[in-house]
Formats: structure tokens, sequence, C-alpha cells
């Protein structure tokens, strides 16, 4: 296994990231470097002597790591193990001397980058550690310097500031970060002031804090933007009751004793959005957006990812130099994955059942979904929790599906044209549980195990015509009717407990639950 990890080393030092030798290589042997603990500990003694010496074991462990996040995320059995590895190999490491506390610090931001909670051994004061050591803290008004000018270097903005503000501080004490935050929005720069808001969003409950007070300082300084405080209310919607939404709210009255809550309102540049695109959701609910659009006379694409149970998973803005751009980025996403046209209203729908539905499983949304509300003029968006029957009357108003007989809805669920017409957006649809993958490891007959799924997705019906119902919203949008109906045929039938060997779609699923869990058929 340590072989492994060092062929694809290797093969990164030569070929880069973002090629095909690479990728090929790292798609093969990422399972063998997630599961087995000598891969994991060689990546991570590569990784300790020094990043800077060593960028691509720096940049392998951080896919690692993004890959054991996806894995928890999806029931993988590898993704904990992974990073209890890799805590354990970096625990061993620093008992031997390696990895002085600000080379920590960069290690700690490849966690942040991931996603994923920094273990306590790279904090600059973590638990166990002896308080009288003295910790050299970083030039932080050097590291802001050459942070600024590094991402000015490379056309970033705003967002691409908190990214690597955000890791910079990923091993800093919650304490200690929500000071630094707070000393940043002493500064006389705006720029600063969306970070605020993205940390707002994204930040433990101390940085908010944090960041709130910072805000109202500069309200009370005469010093905080009109455009900043428009956005404090939508925010604090994403948020639960603490601190900080007091806080908020708190800001918000101050600033209609000003007369600053109508200005901020005003003199907002409208984009003109010329296309939308969405994927179909996958087997464990993530699906995309796309949004192309023209802000200011600079031509823009607005990427968001949705998943079930998190919301708005991820969401950027690229700020294309020309329409050519855009239009390459378009094409490569359209090659990723099957995508169609659909209409604005379509998507602010799922817009806000994807906000409803991260903030119930405690995930606000993505930070740089404030860019996507400012380039798509989506700020009037707010979450909105829409149950089946809600989705079901969106794509069944006339209630075709759901006053049909008994053999009017079978000849629809059966509909072979449509059926084979989804096909390509329906392929990835499957179970792949730590309960179905005992399911299918545990038994040796595969009537057995055909059965145990059959009973495995009767707990699964809200699920998959949730999935079913999203799919048909994006198809109706898109003009594809016949398929549409398909779907919302196959969502009502799981609604009202049809049978479920009686629905082919999920004759379908259970097929291709067993093909990938290996079962054999």
């Amino acid at each position: 296994m340590v072989e492994i990890a060092e062929s694809c080393l290797n093969v990164l030092h030569q070929h880069g990231l973002s090629s095909v030798q690479f990728q090929f290589c790292f798609e093969r042997a990422k399972h063998d470097l997630l599961a087995n603990d000598m891969a994991c500990d060689a990546i991570v003694a590569e990784v300790m002597q020094s990043m800077d010496n060593r960028p691509d074991a720096a940049t392998l462990f951080g896919l690692l790591l993004d890959e054991a996040r996806m894995g928890i995320e999806n029931d993988s059995p590898y993704g904990k193990a992974f990073l209890e590895n890799a805590e354990k190999a970096i625990k061993a490491r620093i008992a031997a001397g390696a990895g002085e506390p600000l080379h920590r610090l960069k290690i700690a931001g490849l966690y942040r980058r991931a996603s994923l909670p920094v273990p306590d051994i790279l904090m600059l004061d973590p638990v166990g550690e002896n308080s009288t050591d003295e910790i050299p803290m970083p030039d932080l008004d050097g590291a802001l310097a050459v942070l600024a000018a590094e991402v000015e270097a490379e056309g970033g903005g705003a967002y691409e500031f908190f990214s690597g503000l955000d890791e910079m501080s990923a091993g800093m004490p919650e304490d200690a970060k929500a000071a630094f935050v707070h000393h940043l929005l002493s500064l006389d720069n705006p720029f600063l002031e969306r970070c605020a808001l993205y940390w707002l969003v994204s930040g433990a409950s101390l940085t908010r804090e944090a960041v709130a007070a910072g805000l109202r300082e500069r309200l009370m300084r005469g010093k905080l933007e009109p455009e900043t405080l428009s956005y404090l209310p939508i925010i604090r919607g994403w948020l639960s009751a603490s601190a900080a939404r007091a806080a908020i709210d708190d800001i918000g009255k101050l600033a209609l004793r000003q007369g600053l809550a109508e200005v901020s309102k005003q003199n907002r540049a409208e984009p003109i959005v010329s296309d939308i695109l969405a994927t179909t959701a996958d087997g464990v609910g993530a699906q995309g957006l796309t949004i192309v659009g023209k802000l200011q006379a600079q031509t823009f694409v607005a990427m968001i990812l949705l998943k079930t149970g998190y919301g708005i998973k991820d969401a950027f803005v690229i700020r294309c130099r020309s329409k050519r751009e855009a239009t390459n980025i378009i094409s490569y996403a359209r090659q990723e994955a099957n995508s169609v046209r659909i209409d604005r209203m379509s998507a602010e729908l799922l817009l806000e059942a994807a906000l409803a539905d991260g903030i119930e499983n405690g995930h606000p949304p993505a930070p740089g979904f404030i860019d996507v509300m400012e380039a798509c003029s989506l700020s009037q968006l707010r979450p909105q929790e829409r149950d089946l029957q809600a989705l079901l009357d969106h794509v069944d108003p006339q209630k075709e599906i759901q006053n049909a007989t008994a053999a009017q809805l079978d000849r629809m669920l059966r509909n072979e044209p449509a059926l084979d017409a989804l096909v390509p957006f329906t392929d990835s649809w499957f179970e792949d549980t730590g309960e179905t993958r005992g399911i299918i490891q545990g038994s040796r007959s595969v009537r057995t195990v055909e059965k145990r799924i059959w009973a495995f997705l009767e707990g699964r019906r809200d699920i998959w015509a949730r999935r079913f119902l999203q799919t048909a919203i994006i198809l109706k949008s898109a003009k594809k009717e016949r398929m549409s109906k398909a779907l919302a045929a196959a969502a009502f039938a799981l609604m009202h407990k049809h049978p479920l060997p009686g629905i082919p779609l999920m004759e379908d699923i259970v097929m291709t639950t067993l093909d990938a869990g290996g079962a054999p058929l």
C-alpha cells in the first residue's frame, strides 16, 4: 500500500493535479489509500515534514481528506477509518518531535478546506499540551499582506480572501479565532465586510458573535456598507436562536433609527440571467444548478451544489473574462453530468426547498451562496419547506396522476418509451449504505439478498419519492413532459403504498444496488 501512495505522488509530481494521468491514478488508488493505515501513515509522514518542500504530499492528503468527508456523508466505511488513521499518524509524528506549531496550522488548513473538523492535536493550544510552552505566533499583518497579494495576482475576490483567512485561522482555538476576526473588522476595509458575512454563515458560535459585534461597531462608527447591511436580515433567517442572531436584530434596529435600512436596498445593479441548467439528483441526492448571466457588463457563471440533508452544500460565482470562457465552463459542466435547461421559477423552488432542508438539518447554506444571491438577484429567496404533496401538486397541477384509475396509473408507471428515455438521468440511482452493504455481504442466496433489499426500500419510500419529484420538476421545466409524468407517477405510487415491485423504477434501483454492491446476479 505504501507503494501505491508513492506511485500516486510520483504521477502527481510528473503530470500535475489536473492531468488525465493523475486523475486516472487517483481514481484507481483512492479506496486503497483511504482504507489502509500504512498508506495513510506514509502520506502523513511526508506532509508532517514540510508542506512547502512537499506540496504534492499536501495536495494528495487534501484530496483524501475531501474523499473521507464525502465518504462519511454517504455512509462509506472508509471515511471514518481514514480520519482516525490520519489523526493517529499525526499524533505519532508530533510525539516524535515533528510538526512545529506553525506547520500544524497549515495542516489544519487542509482539514478546513475539506470542510472537516480540525483535530485537537493540530490546534495551537491542543488539549493536553503544556500551556507554558512558548508558541511562536505568526506575523498576522504580514500574512494578511501576502494573502491579499496572492488573491489579487490570481484575479480573486472577497471569497478567495475569506477562504485563505479561514484556512489560515483553522488551527486557532475558537476564542483566539473570534478575537482575530473581531480585529479584522476593526480595519477600515469594506473588502473584509463580505468576509464577515461569510463567517456569519459558516463560523462557530463565538466567531459569529465576534462578527456581529464587529459589524455593530462599524455601524456605530458610520463605516458599515449599505450592501452589507442589506444581507443581515437574510442571513438572520438562516441562523438558529443565538447571541449572534440577537446582535443582528440589534444592528437592524440601530440602522432603522439612523435611516439606513432603506438606503441599503437602493442603487443595486440588476443582473441579466441568460441561462439556467440543472442536473438531476444522483444516488446520494446531490444535484447541481448552473446559472449564466451578466452583471455590470461582466459575464458570470454561478455554480450551486444541492444535497439532500445538507441543503446548499456548495456555491460560488466565476466572473468570466469573456462569454467564450463562460461557454467553455458550461460545456465542461455538461460533459460531467446530464443537464437540462430549466426556468427561473423551477430553480427558485429547488433553492428554497434546499435552504429549508439544510437549515432543518443544522446546515446553513454555503457562504458562497451570498455571492450567488447577489449575482443572480436571488435575495428574495427564503427557506420554504415543501412536503411531498406540495411537490406533487407542482408537477401535477391538474391532478391527472392523482385522479388516475389503477389501470391508468399502471400504464403511466410502465411507459416503456419514457422509462428508456430516463435511463441517462437515473442510471446512478441506487442504494449504497452501511445497511445495504451488510445485506449484500451477509447473505449467500441471491434471492435472500434481493428480498432484504426490497424490505430495506420499504423504509425509503419518502426519500425516493422526493428524488423522483425533484427530478420531475426539472424535466417538466425542460419540456420533457413524458419523462416528468413517469417520475411523478412513480412518486405518487410510493406515497400511496403501491407495492414496490409494481414500480419499474424501483425495480431498476434494486438491480443497480445489487450490481453496485457486488451481489451475484
